[in-house]
C-alpha cells in the first residue's frame, strides 16, 4: 500500500503522479490522505466546513490522475493537531509500505512546521519526497 499526501499545493499533482506510477509498478493500492489541522484551542473533533470543502476538492482534482493509472485508490480526511503524527498513525493503520509528499523547502526550527522532516524521521516505512520545482 502506498500513502499518498495531499495538501491542495501545486505540488499535489506531482505527488498523485508519482504515487500512482509507483502503485502501477508494484502492483498495490493507493490511499490519499489529505489532513486538516485543528488548532489547540477547538475540540479535535469540530467541523470546519471550508476545510473539509477545500481537502474534498483536491481529493477529487488528484482523483482524475489517478484514475489514468488505472489503480485501485481510496481518499480520507482526517483532522489532528499535526499532520506529521496523524500521516504517520494513518501509514501504520493501513500498512504503507510507502509515504509520499511534497517536499517543502520552508526551513523553521519548530518541528511542527517541518511536516516532511517529521515524517521522514519517524517514518517506520519507506518516504519518498517530491519536489514542485517552478
Amino acid at each position: 500500500m502506498i500513502l499518498a499526501i495531499i495538501t491542495g499545493s501545486t505540488a499535489d499533482q506531482y505527488v498523485a503522479t508519482t504515487a500512482s506510477r509507483l502503485a502501477k509498478q508494484m502492483k498495490t493500492e493507493l490511499s490519499l490522505l489529505y489532513v486538516i489541522e485543528v488548532p489547540r484551542n477547538y475540540p479535535i473533533d469540530m467541523e470546519v466546513p471550508i476545510e473539509t470543502e477545500k481537502g474534498e476538492k483536491a481529493l477529487s482534482n488528484i482523483e482524475e490522475i489517478v484514475n489514468r493509472f488505472k489503480i485501485k485508490s481510496k481518499g480520507e480526511i482526517l483532522q489532528a493537531r499535526f499532520s506529521g503524527s496523524a500521516i504517520l498513525s494513518q501509514s501504520e493503520n493501513i500498512g504503507a509500505d510507502t509515504i509520499i509528499l511534497a517536499y517543502s523547502k520552508k526551513i523553521s526550527n519548530n518541528l511542527y512546521d517541518n511536516v516532511w522532516e517529521y515524517v521522514t524521521e519517524y517514518s517506520k516505512c519507506d518516504v519518498v519526497m517530491c519536489s514542485n520545482i517552478d
